[in-house]
C-alpha cells in the first residue's frame, strides 16, 4: 500500500517554510503605541493610516512589512512601498491604506477619476457595471464635490458600492457608497465623513 501521508505533511511543512521565510524577510515596522501609527526605523519611515474612504485595489499576497503588535502589510502593485502600503483587503472587512506621512492623502475634488466600478457587495462582490464615459463619470463625481450635503435618508432601499478609480493614483480606489431611498432618490454617501449628496444619476 502507498501512503499519501508523508507527501502532504511534506507539502504542509514546505508551505509553512515559505510562509515563515516570507514573514522573516519583511521589514520590520514599530507600533507607535498612542495612534497605531508603523515606524521603519531602519530606512526612517513612518506609515499613518488613511480614512477608510481610500483602499488599495489590489494587494502582492506575500507580507511586505510587520509590525511589532503582529500587524502584517502588502505592497500595491506599481505602487512604491516607500509611499504607500495596505491591509490584506481579501482577509479584511475594512482594510486600511497606510502612506508615508510626507504623502499628501488624496482628495475626492483631486482625485482625478476616469473610471467608476459600481459593485454589488456581499458574501461575493460583482461588478455590475464600469463607468467611463468622461460625461458621465463628470456628472457623478461634480455631484459629491459640490452638492449640498444632507441627512442620511431615512429608509433606503437598495445600496451599491461605487469605487473611484484614477491615473493619477494608480492602484488605489475612492470608495462612496450609491443609496436608494424609498422616494426612488439618489444618494452619494462618504461613510468616514457623514457627508450625504443627492446624486443625479440613477443607475
Amino acid at each position: 500500500m502507498i501512503s499519501l501521508k508523508k507527501p502532504a505533511a511534506l507539502a504542509i511543512a514546505l508551505a509553512l517554510l515559505i510562509t515563515a521565510a516570507s514573514c522573516s524577510s519583511a521589514v520590520k515596522l514599530k507600533n507607535d503605541g498612542d495612534t497605531g501609527y508603523l515606524m521603519d526605523e531602519e530606512n526612517g519611515l513612518y506609515y499613518v493610516y488613511c480614512l477608510g474612504h481610500l483602499r488599495a485595489a489590489e494587494i502582492i499576497k506575500s507580507v511586505y512589512a510587520k509590525g511589532d503588535k503582529g500587524e502584517k502589510l502588502y505592497e500595491i502593485p506599481g505602487v512604491d512601498p516607500r509611499e504607500w502600503l495596505s491591509e490584506n483587503i481579501e482577509t479584511m472587512g475594512i482594510p486600511f491604506l497606510f502612506r508615508e506621512q510626507n504623502v499628501k492623502e488624496p482628495e475626492f475634488e483631486s482625485f482625478g477619476t476616469n473610471i467608476i466600478h459600481v459593485v454589488m457587495t456581499g458574501e461575493i462582490n460583482i461588478e455590475l457595471r464600469e463607468i467611463s464615459d468622461p460625461e458621465l463619470v463628470g456628472i457623478i463625481v461634480n455631484d459629491f464635490a459640490s452638492g449640498q450635503s444632507g441627512p442620511y435618508p431615512e429608509f433606503v432601499t437598495d445600496s451599491l458600492v461605487l469605487y473611484f478609480e484614477s491615473e493619477k493614483y494608480p492602484g488605489i480606489y475612492y470608495v462612496l457608497e450609491y443609496l436608494l431611498d424609498d422616494r426612488d432618490l439618489c444618494y452619494l454617501f462618504d461613510r468616514w465623513t457623514g457627508r450625504c449628496v443627492l446624486c443625479s444619476v440613477v443607475f
